[in-house]
């Protein structure tokens, strides 16, 4: 039972690390200074999780296949909740710090560490299938990884637009060139009759899969001290000004109201995207100016009426780097100017 223990924790700790090794290697090694402290927390919370090693041997000893690979995901995704409260309790507000994703190192870590135990089990589990189950996941988590690294570089603008249909006043194709869009994307938005007006005073610019702060082009999310105190998406907020040339790529959002459920799309690649919501809030019309597409989405958030029930949050899946979350529409009162 020690030798058993024993080898658990190794593959606990080797399967994290490797994954978060790849996870370094698809981002160009940013992040390789994170390995060291990661593994040395991922040693302790092993030999930590060796307290409940015999609660899942007796679990798996007394049900079929089915409940034991059913087993196996719960009790995966229990450890690493677990693992995350106390790294947590431990690093507090710096956990934000690590560069890679740490849990998705975890949950690796910890199925195979469990598949381990129940494949070693006294149940009549055969080890075929129990390896052939271990490949898949193997294989879906490198394509995970391969998939960003083959992504294309990203460089667009995104322009949100705020539509207050119910307003007398009425955006003309004039107007919506003010915003840095081109004569085609205007007519192409004046074509679908939205009504009423659209507005914005602020644009969000990504160049080489980074985010770009026209004010400050060299100032970067990743390497900012205290970054996950501090609003990131006001500081790269940039404002339209005749002296910053739009980029002819652009993502234009044109919403009216906040979401009740998310919202994904594959970004446009070297052309322009529209999307636009209709008035029940819960479709969407996207309309492509080009025929190519980047493997990278963009994800519209439902909006959080308890925490921030005036915003609606837009995430980013930066090439070879963290998701950025920028605030792209700020509600107001229909009585507000």
């Amino acid at each position: 039972m020690i030798l058993k223990r024993i080898i658990y924790i190794l593959i606990l700790t080797a399967s994290s690390m490797l994954v978060a090794y790849l996870f370094v290697l698809s981002l160009d090694g940013y992040g390789q200074g994170d390995l060291r402290p990661f593994g040395v927390y991922t040693i302790f919370l092993s030999i930590l999780s060796v307290l409940w090693v015999g609660l899942y041997k007796r679990a798996f000893e007394r049900v079929n296949l089915a409940v034991g690979l059913i087993l196996l995901v719960v009790f995966t995704l229990l450890q690493t909740q677990v693992f995350n409260l106390l790294l947590w309790y431990g690093l507090g507000p710096w956990i934000g710090a690590i560069s890679f994703p740490y849990v998705l190192c975890w949950i690796a870590g910890i199925f195979f560490a469990n598949l381990f135990l129940l494949i070693n089990s006294k149940n009549k589990f055969k080890l075929r299938n129990l390896l052939i189950i271990s490949g898949v996941v193997s294989f879906i988590c490198l394509v995970i990884i391969v998939k960003d690294a083959l992504a294309e570089q990203q460089n667009y603008d995104i322009i949100c637009l705020e539509h207050r249909p119910h307003e007398e006043a009425q955006t003309t194709a004039e107007d919506l060139l003010r915003f840095g869009l081109s004569e085609a994307e205007a007519s192409e938005i004046i074509k679908y009759e939205l009504g009423g007006t659209l507005s914005t005073k602020m644009f969000f610019r990504v160049s080489e899969s980074n985010m770009v702060s026209t004010y400050n082009p060299e100032m970067d999310f990743e390497t900012m001290e205290y970054r996950h105190l501090i609003d990131l998406s006001e500081m790269f907020a940039n404002s339209f000004s005749p002296k910053i040339k739009i980029n002819p790529n652009k993502i234009i959002l044109i919403l009216n109201q906040p979401l009740k459920e998310n919202y994904k799309f594959y970004e446009p690649l070297n052309s322009s995207l529209i999307v636009i919501q209709d008035s029940t809030g819960n479709n969407f019309k996207k309309v492509y100016l080009g025929d190519d597409r980047n493997s990278k989405k963009i994800e519209i958030k439902n909006t959080d009426f308890k925490e921030s029930p005036n915003s609606t949050s837009i995430i980013i899946d930066l090439k070879g780097k963290s998701d950025f979350q920028i605030d792209g529409f700020k509600w107001r009162k229909k009585n507000d100017d």
